[in-house]
């Protein structure tokens, strides 16, 4: 899709790649990096399973697929299936009365955000932690009723519209919900050995959404580019910038993250933000449990995919996973400023 321009300034973030994926106790690693619409890093490193890393493996790349999610949800805006992501999510989606009662009040802003509240008491029922829109808490059921609304309000599933409006379009061929194991799919590392993280599910609202280091890499490109790519409109503009600009509620206090649709978006130093001091606002990112990274930072022109395969991100006595994710982004910016023209 573009050209291959390597520049030796990324030799050192390779290098630090493959550290943290051997500290962690991961098997396989990649880092791939678009910057002024060239590729300027492309490394494969480890073993994938039952063959080397390549440039088809493809990882699981956990919460990342959130910002896939983040997409359809700008889109069902667009085409007029949600009228405004501050309708009540009750608008949309059935629920039985004890569970209406802790679904009060949250909004499909809400859900997008991580500012709803919700989660389940002792006898799993939904309840509350805190009123919607008034602090922030990550947590994936919020993400549950959120794939659930967007089926009931577009009539498809997530799957079915990325698919046929994006990944055909884009001729992406290695990015899918994947329910049958394959050679190319890398096993996660955890504690006690690997697998194949999979799912029955394949209309998008599993966790078992699979991309290569190259393609999820052309997915952070396609919301740099604003959804135009070598001259073709793949994706409206206004779908695009809804999906990256903040869509958390202005009163939040400011210790929290910001979120668009889904994506961490750099506006203020917070606590829970994963994204460095040295990065430039307005730049964006989301990150998975199993170590798989994308930064998008469009005054750099720059997207940089790390992809990992061990379950949790890396930390230790030195800092936390917080530390070194935002260690990560800083040095990245560092070697692309390096390049930037």
């Amino acid at each position: 899709m573009l050209s291959g321009n390597p520049s030796p300034a990324y030799d050192e973030l390779i290098s630090y790649v493959e550290r943290i994926n051997r500290s962690n106790g991961g098997t396989s690693c990649a880092l791939f990096v678009i910057q002024n619409d060239q590729v300027v890093a492309e490394h494969y490193r480890g073993v994938a399973g039952s063959r080397p890393t390549e440039a088809d493996s493809q990882y699981n790349v956990a919460s990342v697929r959130k910002s896939y999610l983040g997409l359809a949800a700008a889109w069902a805006l667009h085409d007029g299936a949600i009228r405004s992501f501050d309708d009540p999510v009750l608008n949309h989606i059935t629920a039985e009365q004890d569970d209406r009662v802790a679904l009060e009040g949250v909004t499909i802003r809400h859900l997008l955000t991580h500012t709803h509240g919700i989660t389940l008491d002792v006898n799993g029922r939904l309840a509350r932690i805190f009123d919607p829109g008034l602090a922030w808490d990550y947590n994936n059921l919020g993400i549950d009723l959120l794939c659930d609304l967007l089926r009931q309000a577009t009539g498809s599933s997530i799957a079915e519209l990325l698919e046929t409006r994006v990944f055909q379009p884009m001729g992406l061929r290695e990015t899918r919900w994947q329910t049958t194991p394959s050679e190319k799919l890398v096993p996660v590392v955890g504690d006690h050995g690997s697998a194949i993280i999979l799912d029955p599910r394949n209309d998008g609202s599993g966790g078992n959404l699979f991309t290569s280091a190259r393609e999820l890499a052309y997915w952070g490109y396609l919301h740099l580019k604003l959804g135009r790519i070598n001259g073709k409109t793949i994706v409206p503009e206004p779908v695009v910038r809804t999906a990256i600009t903040v869509q958390t509620p202005a009163w939040l206090p400011a210790m929290y993250p910001r979120n668009g649709c889904l994506w961490l978006v750099k506006k203020g130093e917070a606590a829970e933000c994963l994204i460095g001091q040295d990065v430039p606002k307005d730049s964006y990112e989301i990150v998975g449990v199993y170590g798989p990274l994308v930064l998008v930072v469009p005054e750099l022109d720059l997207v940089v995919v790390r992809m990992v395969n061990r379950v949790g991100n890396y930390g230790d006595a030195k800092g936390t996973y917080i530390d070194y994710l935002k260690e990560f982004s800083n040095k990245a910016v560092g070697c692309a400023k390096r390049v930037f023209v």
